[in-house]
């Protein structure tokens, strides 16, 4: 929950509890058809208790949660029959209140206060308290004008305008069904301001569930050290954007090359070892320990060659055009074997010690596969983006815990760090150099001017791979801008795409090659159709998942 949200209500709760009070709720109408007759119904955020006091009144169990004491309190005294039923509790992490088991949830007006990174453990939240074919009312606004188009109201309060459809997709990968949704009008009669309410039926609670045994590990396994913080989210990463990089195997399980998740490793932790602060990623590490973390030694030496060199881009650019020093392939062949003996000896052997399931992976030491489950790596493939942002929160939140005077954000920051965006300089030598040059989107000659597009934009996959930097007319890169380029324009622009791809691979193969792995090794043969299906599908799925608009706009 967004803490300046937080200390507004509680500087301001007996006001805002009194026109909670004045103003008729525009789900009390709904309550009888949403929730089982005389069930327990736990309304998170509940606020001055209005709408719990009317669920009592219609015959229902209630009981409510809210993170500021001042409306505990206060609810209990509006409604004295609710003493005792309200309690203090935070989304998105809190324990499940007065027994759980409840047969309807309501969650009003409260989602927009819970930041992007959090949603998805909010929703975890949510769902263990719910009995299987328990029913989810939340309702959220659909548009604010007291924002000024931003994300904050005069009063530093968050409000989040998730759409209707993103929370659905949360929810339903979660084992939730959307059974009706409806707009409302504002209780307060606020112009400017329109609410949509969304109404769930959990159909899946067993907790064997594969996002179980992910939200198990992470929040009850024992962790002395951020390493399967590390490794979920490599595995979610690899999940949405290198779908084929696992082989799938006859007895269940799917087998990921160890090396893929080392390079993702070496991706996270660069920054965090750069970091002229040290970070601690292990309990008691500190710059003078004698037990760092395994691969440190290492990388620190690798990051020091790199301080003046581009750091970890320039390092990218450098090893993937085949141009590292011996003595630097002679440190990077060191570096990735200590970090690929602490991925397996690690959290590989040790994630779901404390889950009534056990042990979550396997290791086939003669392929060098992390073994893992079917289910596990479909889900992971479904909700890998929420997943990677819950673990990363999770991730930083482990490491003040690690290390005194370090704050979340700042790990958070270095967390993210991601590839410079504008790190498009040798594509654009490379296209500058052609007698005729011409927008990948729209086929008009290009002259000196012009942009290098990422095809997939680099907000949504951080990615600079010499396949995803293609050139555009300004006008074209601009109107494309953040969205993804539509099926249509894909199939109507295949040559083009693939005849740009055939000189950028001309120039640096190696680099290319390399690169292109991201979505799949390219065979010998008719690599450039295999590329071009591996990247109209990356495209497809990113848009579903992530809910990002495409351009062209699709009738």
């Amino acid at each position: 929950m967004d803490s300046s949200t937080l200390d507004y209500y509680s500087a301001n709760a007996n006001d805002v509890a009194q026109r909670y009070e004045a103003a008729q709720s525009s789900l009390g109408g709904r309550f009888a058809t949403a929730f089982a007759p005389g069930g327990r119904v736990l309304d998170i955020g509940c606020g001055s208790g209005r709408d719990l006091a009317e669920l009592g009144r219609q015959g229902f169990q209630p009981f409510g949660l809210d993170g500021t004491p001042e409306f505990v309190q206060l609810a209990q005294e509006f409604h004295p029959e609710l003493k005792g039923r309200v309690i203090q509790g935070l989304l998105p992490d809190f324990p499940v209140p007065f027994g759980g088991e409840f047969d309807g949830v309501l969650c009003c007006a409260v989602l927009m206060h819970i930041d992007s990174t959090e949603l998805f453990n909010a929703a975890l939240s949510i769902k263990r308290c719910l009995k299987v074919n328990g029913r989810l009312l939340i309702s959220v606004p659909t548009q604010r004008s007291d924002t000024g188009g931003g994300e904050r109201d005069a009063n530093g309060r968050l409000f989040k305008t998730y759409p209707p459809g993103y929370l659905r997709l949360i929810f339903e990968r979660l084992g939730f069904s959307l059974i009706d949704q409806w707009g409302n009008s504002d209780a307060m009669n606020r112009q400017g301001i329109e609410w949509v309410s969304l109404l769930f039926q959990l159909k899946s609670g067993a907790n064997t569930r594969p996002i179980d045994q992910i939200e198990g590990v992470l929040n009850h396994d024992k962790k002395s050290a951020t390493y399967k913080f590390a490794l979920f989210r490599a595995l979610a990463e690899i999940a949405t954007q290198s779908p084929n990089s696992v082989t799938w195997l006859a007895d269940g399980q799917v087998g990921l090359p160890v090396r893929y998740v080392a390079e993702k490793w070496l991706q996270y932790y660069w920054p965090l070892v750069e970091s002229r602060t040290f970070i601690p990623q292990l309990n008691g590490e500190r710059p003078d320990a004698d037990k760092p973390i395994k691969f440190r030694k290492h990388l620190h030496a690798l990051v020091q060659r790199y301080a003046k060199a581009g750091g970890y881009s320039g390092f990218r650019i450098e090893r993937n055009k085949g141009l590292l020093s011996p003595d630097t392939q002679k440190l990077l062949r060191a570096l990735m074997a200590d970090i690929e003996d602490a991925i397996v000896k690690g959290p590989v052997v040790f994630a779901g010690g404390a889950l009534i399931t056990g042990r979550v992976f396997g290791y086939d030491a003669k392929t060098r596969q992390i073994l893992i489950p079917n289910d596990l790596w479909i889900e992971l493939s479904h909700l890998g983006y929420w997943v990677s942002q819950a673990v990363i929160l999770q991730w930083a939140e482990k490491t003040t815990k690690l290390g005194e005077g370090i704050d979340v954000a700042t790990v958070v920051n270095l967390l993210l760090e991601k590839e410079d965006e504008r790190s498009t300089v040798e594509a654009r030598k490379l296209f500058s150099g052609l007698d005729r040059l011409e927008c990948v989107w729209t086929g008009s000659t290009l002259r000196e001017n012009f942009d290098v597009d990422h095809v997939i934009p680099f907000d949504l996959w951080h990615n600079n791979d010499v396949w995803n930097l293609l050139p555009a007319s300004k006008t074209a890169n601009s109107k494309k801008s953040n969205k993804l380029p539509s099926t249509e324009i894909l199939r109507s622009r295949k040559d083009c795409i693939v005849g740009y791809w055939e000189l950028l691979r001309g120039k640096n193969s190696q680099r290319f090659d390399t690169e292109a792995e991201t979505l799949l090794v390219l065979p010998t043969d008719n690599w450039q159709n295999a590329l071009y299906g591996q990247m109209c599908n990356a495209i497809e799925v990113t848009a579903l998942q992530r809910g990002v608009g495409r351009w062209p706009k699709e009738n």
